[in-house]
């Protein structure tokens, strides 16, 4: 029986709950959470379309893009919600950033995925932005019932234990990635309230003293079938469910449930859910449609093994915790230590609860397998997302929120399970209430200030103007590098302050580049205005602004060196440039030095380039960053062997154009023109090898990428590389850019 002070304690996190979400909701710009600017125009082109699914062609993918190919509950519901409203300035609204750094963090921002207009998304809504508001709004209900679910959830799993359903609630309502998902335009709120919800299902009917009802076989089937109609991930619970009416038919000695039970609930779920998977089968020859989601939304170049996945854990906490805007504003690591201290002691104390369980043998096998459903559900969810993930990259702990009702119990029954039960409620409160603290200040210190307007200068007199041709000046009025020397693997930071001299009719892109006395760009940062979050087209005549840039310097960059610091502006979509006054396009601001790293091996360039833990390139040289066409380039690697290597690997380096994947000079041979086979060397010895390439003739001049790597050549005919495997232990690619080189006419 549940007590009126366990009620009360319910419904105020409940209610806080919806507090907080609705408070995510309004303050993340609208298509500034993760994949929200897909998942909108889904709901739009339904609600346009008289609900009738888009055709999915990688060719055009349109503004859904990937997200065409989801099952459509969710978009179905939303667009019934908002059909009533005028989205016809979706595109307005809509005005993507083209330079975001989604899911990299950089210094200077650039974080926002959208150049807003304040106008047009501020309250009172109307338009696209209230749409968005009206489906956000929906998406917070179900994350309400989510949080229902999991205290629902704790009840049934540990009726004599209220402070375990309490404290899952809490730890799933407060939790920030959580209610900023709950916040925005996302199917994964569908998706987590259903499949969360039929775990509640399965559990009671686990409890189950009787034969079920017919109506909780109607109830089984909708919501699995809505489910299925929701995410493709739900698909894993139909052999639970399976399983449990074949367990109560053997417990309970009657055919009833699994036969008829599998039938009613069975028929709802394909009545539901058939025809999208038969619409699929169709079109495209697959019901799930997960090819045509992979074509639109990309694979992985190389898929992630198993060491490539434990490297990239950290994005995975980081978003189960909460990382937000396009998996690029981070909250302080402080707080991310202390969540996964909760959560790495809350789920250590649950599986140590469960084993001191099993060893004490305290529950029957009938206590057991309502447990069980909880146990194996997040399991489930765990490895299907490692089977995603190593197909695209998807490294986000929100994607195991299908599981959240039974991860917070857990890991709430790990946190109390040894402290005396008077302690007990005072240690969960304890843990909740650092989430709600986080989840309460993380809007307004860390969302909100990502995407503020840049500082605001006084207007100046500019000492440099680019000029479109048809009018508008923007005038450079102060330039500062504040990095003096730079190593590679390093930003170098520049400070421009901007003024708008003359209004500019389109918008333009700011690059710096850091330029070799060759005149080869080592180093350059492309990024609209103010951090990306200012659109030229917009500012008006004497708008004034600070801009700090950063630019990072790549790994193997060719040091030491002296670089220029150059600025200038150009329009992507045409390539055309902003001129300064004597016709040149771009400005020198400065001066950095590129030092070489700091390396006892007495080598040239030092670099660390680990290629499957075997060989390592520890420096090179080159003769020429500009050769001519025609020319030859000495290129000298220095290797060091890591182990004792049994196979005889090849190396090649290529002057290549990364967009043709075009080689221009080319070589391809074993170590020390085939004198030093690899299965030769000491480990820790220094192998000097040298190659010459010679380029092409017909070469195209232009700047072209030094490729190398290493790889042999199998009896089949197959030419296996090594990986590079990255200093956190993941697997990269199959080959690795040293300095970029300039190929010249011949004189």
């Amino acid at each position: 029986m549940t007590s009126t002070v366990e009620r009360r304690i319910l419904y105020a996190i409940l209610a806080l709950y919806a507090i907080l979400g609705v408070t995510y909701s309004i303050v993340s710009p609208i298509f500034e959470v993760s994949d929200e600017l897909w998942h909108y125009p889904m709901v739009k082109y339904l609600a346009d379309n008289g609900l009738q699914l888009p055709p999915q062609d990688p060719a055009n993918p349109g503004l859904w893009r990937q997200e065409g190919s989801q099952p459509p509950l969710y978009y179905l519901m939303s667009a019934v919600l908002t059909a009533g409203i005028d989205t016809s300035n979706l595109e307005t609204v809509r005005r993507q950033n083209p330079h975001s750094d989604i899911g990299v963090i950089r210094p200077d921002g650039n974080a926002n995925m959208m150049v807003h207009r304040q106008e047009m998304e501020a309250f009172p809504w109307y338009g696209t932005a209230m749409a968005v508001h009206v489906v956000r709004l929906f998406s917070v209900a179900l994350g309400v019932g989510t949080v229902w679910v999991t205290y629902q959830i704790g009840r049934e799993v540990f009726p004599d234990w209220p402070s375990v359903a309490l404290g899952a609630a809490g730890l799933t309502a407060f939790l920030p990635m959580f209610l900023f998902i709950s916040g925005s335009v996302n199917n994964d709120n569908l998706s987590n309230l259903l499949g969360n919800l039929l775990t509640l299902l399965i559990v009671r009917l686990l409890k189950g003293k009787t034969a079920p009802s017919w109506r909780s076989y109607t109830l089984l089937g909708t919501v699995t079938g809505m489910g299925l109609l929701a995410k493709l991930n739900i698909g894993f619970l139909i052999p639970l469910v399976g399983l449990a009416l074949l367990v109560v038919s053997v417990r309970l000695r009657d055919w009833r449930p699994l036969v008829a039970g599998g039938l009613i609930s069975g028929a709802l779920t394909v009545a539901i859910a058939g025809w999208w998977y038969w619409h699929n089968w169709q079109i495209y020859g697959d019901p799930t449609g997960l090819d045509m989601f992979l074509q639109m939304v990309g694979r992985r170049a190389i898929p992630a093994n198993a060491a490539q996945l434990w490297s990239e854990r950290h994005s995975f906490t980081q978003a189960y915790w909460g990382f937000f805007g396009g998996v690029n504003v981070a909250m302080p690591d402080t707080v991310y230590l202390i969540f996964n201290i909760i959560g790495g002691l809350g789920l250590l104390g649950g599986l140590a609860f469960i084993i001191n369980v099993l060893v004490r043998r305290r529950w029957s096998l009938e206590r057991w397998l309502p447990i069980l459903v909880t146990i194996l559900w997040p399991l489930v969810t765990f490895v299907s997302y490692l089977r995603w993930t190593a197909e695209t990259p998807a490294s986000q702990g929100r994607l195991v929120f299908g599981a959240v009702s039974s991860i917070s119990l857990w890991m709430a029954v790990g946190l109390i399970w040894r402290w005396p039960k008077k302690v007990q409620p005072y240690v969960l409160s304890l843990a909740v209430g650092f989430f709600m603290l986080v989840a309460s200040l993380s809007p307004f210190r860390v969302i909100a200030p990502a995407y503020a307007l840049p500082e605001t200068l006084p207007a100046g007199e500019p000492t440099a103007l680019f000029a479109e041709v048809d009018g508008g000046i923007v005038g450079l009025f102060d330039a500062r590098v504040v990095t003096g020397t730079a190593q590679p693997e390093a930003y170098v930071l520049v400070e421009l302050d901007w003024q708008i001299v003359q209004p500019l009719n389109r918008d333009w892109s700011l690059f710096i580049h850091l330029v070799t006395p060759d005149n080869v760009i080592v180093g350059q940062r492309d990024i609209y205005p103010g951090g990306g979050k200012l659109a030229t087209s917009d500012l008006p005549r004497d708008y004034a602004w600070r801009n700090p840039v950063a630019v990072w310097v790549p790994p193997a960059a060719y040091a030491p060196m002296m670089l220029t610091v150059e600025v200038g502006w150009y329009h992507l979509p045409t390539g055309e440039r902003l001129t300064l006054s004597d016709g040149s396009e771009r400005l020198a601001v400065g001066t950095v030095e590129l030092q070489a790293r700091k390396s006892n091996l007495g080598i040239p360039n030092p670099v660390s380039i680990n290629f499957d833990n075997q060989l390592e390139l520890v420096g090179y040289a080159l003769s020429d960053l500009s050769p001519q066409v025609g020319d030859t380039v000495d290129l000298t690697l220095y290797w060091r062997g890591l182990e004792k290597m049994d196979r005889d690997y090849i190396v090649f380096a290529h002057i290549i154009d990364p967009s043709t994947l075009t080689i221009y000079a080319g070589s391809d041979a074993m170590p020390v023109q085939w004198n030093a086979p690899t299965s030769t060397w000491t480990p820790g010895e220094i192998i000097t090898d040298n190659h010459v390439l010679t380029v092409r003739e017909e070469a195209i001049p232009g700047i072209y990428e030094l490729e190398i790597g290493l790889y042999t050549q199998e009896p089949d005919g197959a030419f296996p590389r090594l990986r590079i495997v990255t200093p956190d232990g993941g697997m990269a690619n199959d080959f690795t850019y040293l300095s970029r080189v300039r190929v010249l006419m011949a004189d």
